[in-house]
């Protein structure tokens, strides 16, 4: 499952059902340029920050910038869920 919402500074999005582990590896091969999903480069450069949250029943992705979660939704569903 995920769910993203825009927050005042970016966007928030939660992951249940996936280890944090292997969020963290996704995340950290798009802020390096080497995902294997179709990161889109104009979005990234807009991004300040991604911090990774454990919580008891999943994962929360907390991405500060200039984004919003109509643009990001889409590109995190392709990322994390496929």
């Amino acid at each position: 499952m995920l769910k993203v919402k825009n927050t005042k500074n970016g966007v928030s999005a939660f992951l249940s059902g996936f280890k944090t582990e292997d969020i963290a590896a996704k995340i950290e091969a798009c802020k390096d340029g080497k995902c294997d999903c179709s990161c889109d480069t104009e979005i990234m450069g807009k991004i300040q920050n991604i911090e990774l949250l454990e919580s008891e029943d999943g994962a929360n992705i907390v991405i500060t910038g200039d984004v919003n979660a109509d643009a990001l939704a889409p590109l995190m569903k392709e990322c994390f869920l496929k």
